[in-house]
């Protein structure tokens, strides 16, 4: 299976901007027979904080349709994360109610035009706590091609092995990642990225962004590894698609070398 990262500038708020770049380069990525496709985390907007309610959209709304769109048209498969606006407001219950933002950090998988499933991200970070709504679920996502489970991880969530060790748990092939990763963090995300492949015998797609914002610089980095944590393909640190071959043979055969977790002792831990 041919996978690629569309590791790519983000112009913060600028959402059709954003989308046309987006498949501007996935449109690169398909002509080079690319399957699946990876987006950055907010991919059409950034954290566009300013005005999150004016960029956030239903998962019908016009971003994922033009997605969906491209998709049918390519027969392909896109996986990232978008800014979703929340149906119904919600106030916690407790001593003092407490407002629950109106937005959701939403992960998505297309596949032929369909949105085969969504995942709206658990472990936020910093400002995202102020305005978006953790999710409350972590399960694979079933594609048809291939037969194939994707374990989605949105950014933050790779800091956290129990999110890729559930995605494994519960029949995940491979893991993909969407991500916005700033210079200061770009060491630590690799590692982890990596680690999350090794400890599940898992290819792992972790894609981020390039470019510059009011809020850091991101310096790109994105690769594919296989279950044993080599590096198929790696990305530089500018706007580019990052294209790598992942033999599900190899894959399956990595998954039955040993019994790493079947052998969990989870009556300890």
């Amino acid at each position: 299976m041919k996978a690629a990262c569309i590791q790519m500038n983000i112009s913060l708020c600028s959402k059709q901007e954003n989308l046309e770049r987006a498949l501007s380069l996935a449109e690169k990525a398909v002509s080079r027979e690319a399957e699946l496709l990876v987006f950055p985390e907010v991919f059409s907007t950034g954290f566009c904080y300013d005005h999150i309610e004016e960029v956030a959209e239903t998962a019908s709304g016009p971003t994922l349709e033009a997605l969906r769109d491209f998709s049918r048209e390519y027969g392909c498969i896109l996986a990232g994360s978008m800014i979703e606006k929340r149906e119904q407001k919600e106030t916690c219950i407790g001593s003092s109610e407490k407002k629950v933002p109106s937005q959701y950090n939403l992960g998505f998988c297309i596949e032929s035009g369909k949105l085969t499933g969504t995942r709206r991200k658990v472990q936020l970070y910093g400002l995202e706590k102020e305005y978006f709504a953790p999710g409350d679920s972590i399960a694979p996502i079933r594609l048809q091609k291939h037969g194939l489970s994707m374990g989605l991880i949105v950014c933050n969530e790779i800091r956290y092995p129990e999110v890729a060790r559930k995605l494994a748990l519960e029949g995940a092939d491979f893991l993909v990642s969407a991500a916005d990763i700033p210079d200061f963090y770009i060491y630590p995300w690799r590692i982890m990225s990596i680690s999350r492949a090794i400890e599940n015998q898992l290819p792992h797609i972790a894609c981020t962004r390039v470019g510059k914002d009011r809020y850091s610089t991101y310096p790109g980095g994105s690769f594919i590894t296989d279950g044993w944590g080599r590096i198929l393909a790696e990305a530089g640190t500018k706007e580019c698609v990052l294209l790598g071959e992942i033999d599900l043979e190899k894959a399956k055969e990595i998954r039955q070398t040993g019994s790493i977790l079947e052998d969990r002792r989870s009556d300890l831990y």
